[in-house]
C-alpha cells in the first residue's frame, strides 16, 4: 500500500478518482500536516503556486519521502528548482490520470521530469560542482594540482612519481601540502574530490 499525502493550492480540490485507486491511500494534508508517514508527497499547484515555498522546505529537509508537482502552468524555471530540491516527479494537471503509474514509479527509485528539465539539472550541478572542486584547489601548486589529478584516476605514488619524473618522496610532500590546503584529509578523500563527488565530512563543512 502507497500511503500518498497531498497538498493542494487553494481553489484546488484533491481528484475523488484518486481516493479510488486500489493500493494506494490518498489523503488531502492541511498546511500544517507533516508528511513523515508518508511514501509519497503530491503538491497540486494552481497557477500561481502558493505552495512552492513549502514544497521547496519540505523537499530540501526530507530524504525518505518522494515528491511529485503536478503544475497548471509549466515553467521549466521552477521545475529545474523543484528537481534540485529534491522533487522525483513535475507535470502538468493533465497528468492526474496517470498518477498511479507516476506513483509506482516515483516509489521504484525513477524520475518522472521532462527530458529537457532534467538534462539542465544535470548541466547546472556539474558546473555547480566544478566550481566547488575549483575553489577547493584553487590553492594548489601547478605541481600540486597534479598529484591531485592523477591521485583522482587511482595511480599509485610510485607511478605518479614516475609520470611527473620526480621521486616518491616528493609525491608525498605534494600529497601533504594538498591535505593542508584542503579540507581533505587522506588520498580516498582527495581522489572523490577530483572526480567531483564531495566526501560527506568536506559537505557538512561546507554547510
Amino acid at each position: 500500500m502507497i500511503v500518498v499525502g497531498v497538498r493542494c493550492d487553494s481553489g484546488i480540490e484533491l481528484p475523488d478518482v484518486w481516493r479510488r485507486i486500489a493500493g494506494m491511500h490518498v489523503s488531502r494534508l492541511s498546511p500544517s500536516e507533516t508528511i513523515d508517514a508518508m511514501d509519497l508527497c503530491v503538491y497540486l499547484f494552481s497557477k500561481s503556486r502558493q505552495g512552492l515555498s513549502q514544497a521547496v522546505t519540505e523537499m530540501s529537509s526530507n530524504h525518505k519521502v518522494k515528491f511529485c508537482v503536478l503544475d497548471q502552468s509549466q515553467d521549466p524555471d521552477i521545475a529545474v528548482l523543484l528537481v534540485k530540491a529534491g522533487c522525483h516527479g513535475y507535470a502538468m494537471h493533465d497528468a492526474i490520470e496517470k498518477i498511479e503509474t507516476i506513483a509506482e514509479k516515483l516509489i521504484q527509485g525513477s524520475y518522472w521530469v521532462p527530458r529537457t528539465v532534467m538534462e539542465r539539472v544535470v548541466e547546472e550541478i556539474t558546473v555547480d560542482r566544478d566550481a566547488i572542486v575549483g575553489s577547493l584547489c584553487q590553492d594548489l601548486s601547478p605541481r600540486e594540482h597534479e598529484v591531485a589529478l592523477w591521485i583522482g584516476r587511482g595511480l599509485s605514488n610510485k607511478r605518479i612519481a614516475r609520470e611527473m619524473g620526480v621521486t616518491e618522496r616528493t609525491v608525498k610532500a605534494h600529497l601533504s601540502n594538498i591535505f593542508q590546503k584542503t579540507p581533505v584529509s587522506d588520498r580516498l578523500e582527495l581522489a572523490l574530490l577530483m572526480k567531483g563527488e564531495l566526501p560527506e565530512r568536506v559537505r557538512v563543512n561546507l554547510q
